[in-house]
């Protein structure tokens, strides 16, 4: 059986490794939505411009039925023109097309505009779908990486946690009880080195009494912490 100093040392390196593989696994599920939050958006990037696409068709055929109902209506003023009756129904005439003519003018450029911005739209729908199709297979691509990753942790989490009860097991009975409320209470950081007779965790000078329970390798609580303390490898 190893000296308690030993067994202390092995105990906190097998509770901070299996803390660490235990983190590794927790990450895992949030990676996969990080991945997954990159898909959806090359989907809603995709999706958003093949909408807007349809919206610029719908304006400018709206905006060229406007068009057409106004080119109409200016046939029909200018017919009424040539029969007007008086110099007050021929200047409200013209009036009446100089206006229509200045939207006609406007509808065209907004029909156009909107043309212009489908065509735009439009080339770059090429590149959405690449953009999409590459998110989607990164996202698989990693989450088959994370799977077999997921698997090594777990079966490494297993085989840590089975050495630290192997461990544990060794610890004398007469300390089992403090050991065990003290890792309840402060988990991976139930144990701490002393370095040059001062402790890793809370950085409080030992006394000399201390110093040489240690080096007995007998069972030391901090004073100051609570921690389990030990000596480092010389």
């Amino acid at each position: 059986m190893p000296g308690l100093a030993v067994l202390m040392r092995e105990i906190h390196r097998l509770r901070r490794f299996a803390h660490d593989l235990q983190e590794q696994i927790e990450r895992v599920p949030r990676q996969l939505k990080i991945q997954q939050a990159k898909v959806a958006r090359q989907e809603e990037i995709q999706r958003e411009t093949q909408e807007g696409i349809k919206r610029l068709k719908i304006t400018a055929h709206e905006k060229e039925v406007s068009l057409k109902s106004t080119l109409n209506q200016i046939a029909k003023y200018e017919k009424q023109l040539n029969e007007a009756t008086s110099k007050k129904e021929y200047d409200a005439l013209q009036l009446e097309i100089k206006h229509g003519r200045e939207k006609c003018q406007q509808l065209e450029e907004e029909v156009l505009a909107a043309l212009s911005e489908g065509e735009e739209k439009t080339a770059q729908l090429p590149q959405l779908e690449t953009n999409v199709k590459k998110a989607r297979e990164e996202y698989v691509a990693f989450e088959k990486s994370v799977t077999d990753k997921l698997a090594s942790l777990k079966e490494q989490l297993g085989q840590t946690r089975t050495q630290l009860e192997q461990g544990e097991a060794q610890i004398p009975a007469s300390y089992r009880v403090v050991y065990d409320r003290i890792v309840a209470s402060k988990g991976p950081d139930a144990l701490t080195a002393v370095v040059n007779k001062t402790c890793s965790s809370c950085y409080t000078e030992i006394t000399s009494q201390t110093y040489a329970d240690l080096l007995a390798e007998r069972f030391v609580v901090c004073k100051s912490c609570g921690r389990i303390q030990y000596l480092p490898e010389a």
